[in-house]
């Protein structure tokens, strides 16, 4: 069982739920996805209950979405170190990835511009080398 602190709105089951599925694994998980993982282990709960527990969960923090040009977001647990994504435009596999140029490219846009920065998101599309192999 998952313990979460501070949070605003009460940690339904359906809720902790879907919270145990994506914080058990790497996975980049949409919401079919989570409803058809969760009914595979027992615990079916509606698509809807899992879009709004989505959006709840988000909002408290506890997880990250990533929208993607297919018009699904996908979802991972939050507080996990600072990362990038690379999705392939053919299998729709998301690698994880930084660089430290990264900071250096937020550090030139600051001085440039005197913004203070809070965050970003970087997601590159391409062909995976698996995809590529199998062309």
């Amino acid at each position: 069982m998952i313990i979460v602190l501070n949070m605003k709105r009460r940690l339904t089951p359906q809720r902790e739920a879907i919270l145990e599925l994506i914080g058990s694994s790497d996975r980049h998980w949409d919401a079919e996805s989570i409803a058809k993982m969760l009914a595979r282990k027992g615990r079916a709960i509606g698509l809807a209950t899992v879009y709004r527990g989505l959006a709840v969960l988000e909002e408290e923090g506890l997880i990250h979405a990533i929208q993607l040009t297919d018009g699904k977001k996908r979802y991972e647990r939050a507080g996990k170190e600072h990362h990038d994504h690379f999705i392939c435009k053919l299998c729709g596999s998301i690698t994880e990835f930084s660089h430290p140029a990264e900071a250096r490219i937020l550090e030139h846009l600051s001085r440039e511009t005197g913004a203070v920065v809070h965050g970003h998101e970087f997601v590159v599309f391409g062909v995976c080398a698996s995809c590529r192999e199998a062309s």
